[in-house]
């Protein structure tokens, strides 16, 4: 569920998942881990997604932080 909706974030704001782990830093490896269990992401990582304009309050009522 929570990939879908990433997933339709990045949709939203032209992005593909390379651009998103040149956002992050972060290898496509990790991204896939992150979105497999969101709980995984850090909160810098969180910051870097809703400076990037990510609609994260959307995504985030589907975690159980």
């Amino acid at each position: 569920m929570f990939e879908q909706l990433f997933k339709a974030e990045m949709k939203r704001l032209n992005l593909r998942r390379y651009d998103v782990c040149k956002i992050l830093d972060c290898t496509m490896p990790t991204l896939k881990a992150r979105l497999q269990n969101p709980k995984n992401f850090t909160l810098g990582e969180i910051m870097i997604l809703q400076e990037n304009h990510f609609e994260l309050p959307k995504i985030s009522e589907n975690l159980s932080i």
